[in-house]
């Protein structure tokens, strides 16, 4: 039913997955598919450009790096969790340091507003540090191995 003030749809939460390294099966076991070269797109974040890998559909794919540059604020990504209702973010970095820069609390702080906005969430890294059982984070469970997910040919499809 949609809200008689915005007209707007509310989305049901839907927990993503932080998903280590990332492989082709990984993400496919999910329905995600590293976008090509040409489904790059520019969407505008507080009136700026921002060049994000794909913003198809209700999915935007944004790496860890387009997320932070240029110092924005949290609240500056407040309309695309309102346009996107599933958000990938990869290249997340891993760090042993990676909680106390800059970046990274502005990534906790996105991750913040999706989880108040009710986005599904995939976080993407190649080694990606244990976080706070107090962060929206630690609701997403982790894939770490291909071996984690079910196997191809025993689902009987």
């Amino acid at each position: 039913m949609a809200d008689p003030l915005t007209g707007s749809h509310p989305r049901t939460f839907r927990p993503g997955r932080i998903i280590v390294p990332g492989t082709s099966r990984q993400l496919g076991a999910f329905g995600l598919f590293t976008p090509a070269p040409g489904q790059r797109r520019t969407v505008e974040v507080a009136g700026r450009p921002l060049s994000v890998k794909s913003a198809e559909g209700d999915l935007l794919w944004i790496s860890f790096g387009e997320l932070t540059a240029g110092n924005p604020a949290a609240r500056d990504f407040d309309a695309l969790a309102a346009r996107f209702g599933e958000w990938v973010v990869d290249g997340v970095p891993g760090a042993s340091d990676a909680a106390v820069s800059p970046e990274w609390r502005l990534f906790l702080d996105v991750v913040d507003l999706l989880f108040d906005r009710n986005v599904t969430l995939f976080v993407i890294g190649a080694v990606l540090p244990d976080v706070r059982a107090d962060s929206p984070l630690a609701l997403l469970l982790r894939v770490e191995s291909d071996e984690e997910l079910p196997d191809e040919q025993s689902s009987g499809c």
